[in-house]
């Protein structure tokens, strides 16, 4: 049975399961090189359907990750996303067909009455959603949608490996939610706890990004980076004035808020609304007025530190009297929230915790694997069957070009390209990085998520400790971002605090961990200022051939890791095709493109 999974929005993604398994999983922004494509997911879902080598028809099954996708969308969102896919971010801009068209349809449903305008707008969306689908090649099929946080839970339990599990979900916003609590225990999810999005950890930290002057549901990982250089107790307090755990610590508030509450709120939002401010959330324009008064002087540093440090101890505090209460020690994590890989840090090293796996694609695109494994584990209870928790050992769901394939490509560059087939591409690419020759590593099925893992990566010496500024600016990158490792994991142990716990969740770059003393002076180009690193750890199993590169290369410097950063330029998407990675050749983004057999390089001028 194959069936379709889709998150339309923010991060369109769409994801192909058979029988329980992914046999293929897209981002929208791979195909249309939109990064974080807002919208349908019209390219990856022909994708997926042409890399399962099946037709639209063999798909009887189409499921969404938003409940509100169908029962809650206004005509005019419906509209955004079917068609007007990728014509604007909604989440950092509004152009003024939307605030036109929001408050058209405020009116509209004030005159016809709640009830009658939801229910025309609900069949107008799924009759949008389907036709769109049918566009895409389909043909007769059922479509159903799920609540969000369930899709986050279940994308992280069924692939968390442990059938009896804690299971946490926080995001900005999803169906109403922000948070979720629940048990995983032979194969069924029961949830304890949920959070209403009122007072979203996650809004929080991406009105901090907003106010630094990034770009929210975008950049937050920056912030990560750059709270390590800050002084995270200046402004501790001060933050804690915009949101907090409550006292029986089973949700958040803000305490700046008073009793701003209901229509109060909602005027000051339309307010903003209408004066173009940023759009998000009622308390996000709180939050950011509350920064611009007291923070405006502060440096970024600090503000990121102490909006880091709260937003760790808020998880903590949050996650802890479950685990002491259920007594359950393994951790599966999802929502966009745990990209943060320093909050994840902090949930491993929580007394009673075990374990923690974080879902590879923790952010609504991986609410699409969610939404299948949901479905499926409901078509197995039909036949009074389970379906159990499993483990992956990689996310190498998309895209993948032969020789032939590149060749084609090759040729079509060739006045500006020299390029040669290679007899020993794992010696040469080891030597290359070696020599400090910065490499583009094009190879295999395209990642799923937002890392990349060895497939569509550039890779380099891990002992530069001037990288941070000089390829970051090559990149157009933000210079304080740290680099991350690909490590080979037999050698992990010996060079990271605490591997063994968090072991499962280094395969897919998600957690954070402190390098051993004895190590940093020797691989400072992935060691952050806070003496911590990413890695992504390879066993021969999940990549051999990225394996065999990271073997060669230990042999030829005793080190055990290099560089490994996504392949693209800032605010691009990581490549998907052979003609990406060329094009990102001819803009210098790397010295040496290695492709396929392929090595190619620019011609001299």
């Amino acid at each position: 049975m194959y069936i379709l999974g889709l998150n339309i929005g923010h991060d369109a993604t769409a994801t192909l399961l058979k029988d329980g398994r992914i046999v293929a999983a897209v981002a929208e922004e791979r195909v249309s090189r939109i990064k974080f494509h807002f919208g349908f997911p019209y390219g990856a879902i022909k994708e997926c359907i042409r890399i399962a080598g099946i037709e639209g028809k063999d798909i009887t099954s189409v499921v969404l990750a938003f409940e509100n996708d169908i029962l809650r969308s206004p005509f005019h969102y419906t509209d955004l996303i079917i068609k007007r896919s990728g014509t604007i971010d909604p989440s950092n801009e509004i152009d003024n067909r939307k605030k036109f068209d929001t408050i058209r349809e405020i009116f509209y449903r004030k005159i016809i009455g709640e009830k009658k305008y939801w229910k025309l707008a609900s069949e107008y969306a799924r009759k949008s959603i389907t036709d769109a689908l049918k566009k895409c090649g389909l043909v007769d099929f059922t479509l159903e949608a799920f609540n969000h946080h369930l899709c986050h839970a279940a994308s992280c339990y069924y692939e968390g490996g442990k059938s009896n599990a804690l299971i946490v979900t926080m995001d900005g916003a999803g169906d109403g939610l922000s948070a979720t609590v629940s048990i995983g225990e032979e194969g069924k999810i029961k949830r304890i706890l949920e959070v209403e999005d009122i007072y979203s950890v996650g809004r929080f930290y991406s009105a901090i990004t907003k106010f630094l002057g990034f770009k929210r549901n975008r950049h937050e990982g920056k912030i990560t980076g750059l709270a390590a250089y800050g002084n995270p107790e200046k402004l501790y307090s001060l933050f804690k004035k915009m949101i907090d755990i409550t006292k029986d610590g089973k949700s958040f508030y803000s305490p700046l808020a008073g009793n701003l509450k209901g229509d109060s709120l909602r005027l000051k939002q339309l307010k903003d609304f209408l004066k173009g401010k940023y759009y998000g959330h009622n308390f996000t324009n709180l939050y950011l007025d509350f920064l611009k008064k007291y923070c405006s002087k502060e440096t970024k540093e600090d503000i990121a530190a102490a909006a880091q440090k709260l937003t760790e101890d808020l998880v903590v505090k949050f996650i802890q009297p479950h685990v002491k209460n259920t007594g359950i020690g393994y951790i599966v994590l999802a929502g966009g929230l745990f990209s943060n890989v320093k909050v994840n840090q902090r949930v491993l090293e929580i007394d009673g915790v075990d374990g923690v796996f974080i879902h590879p694609n923790m952010g609504d695109g991986g609410t699409s694997a969610g939404a299948c494994y949901i479905k499926w584990a409901k078509e197995l209870e039909k036949k009074n069957k389970k379906f159990l928790p499993f483990t992956i050992d990689n996310v190498y769901y998309g895209q993948e070009y032969k020789d032939d394939d590149i060749s084609k490509v090759l040729k079509e560059f060739s006045e500006k390209v020299d390029f040669r087939k290679s007899d020993d591409i794992v010696n040469e690419t080891a030597n290359m990085i070696k020599d400090k020759v910065v490499v583009g590593w094009f190879q295999g099925r395209m990642e799923y998520g937002p890392r990349a893992l060895g497939n569509r990566s550039i890779l380099f010496d891990p002992s530069d400790k001037r990288i941070n500024d000089w390829l970051n600016k090559r990149l157009k990158r933000t210079e304080f971002m740290p680099f991350a490792p690909s490590c080979l994991y037999e050698d992990a142990e010996k060079i990271f605090e605490n591997f063994s716990k968090g072991s499962y969740p280094s395969y897919f770059m998600t957690i954070t961990f402190n390098v051993k003393e004895e190590w940093r002076k020797k691989i400072e180009a992935v060691n952050h200022v806070d003496n911590t690193a990413r890695p992504q750890t390879v066993k021969h199993e999940q990549n051999a051939l990225y394996y065999e590169v990271l073997k060669r290369y230990k042999e030829l410097t005793g080190l055990p890791l290099f560089v490994n950063t996504s392949f693209n330029m800032h605010e691009e998407p990581i490549l998907c095709t052979p003609y990406d990675a060329v094009r990102s050749l001819l803009n210098n983004c790397v010295d040496v493109l290695v492709i396929g057999n392929y090595i190619v390089k620019q011609k001299e001028k």
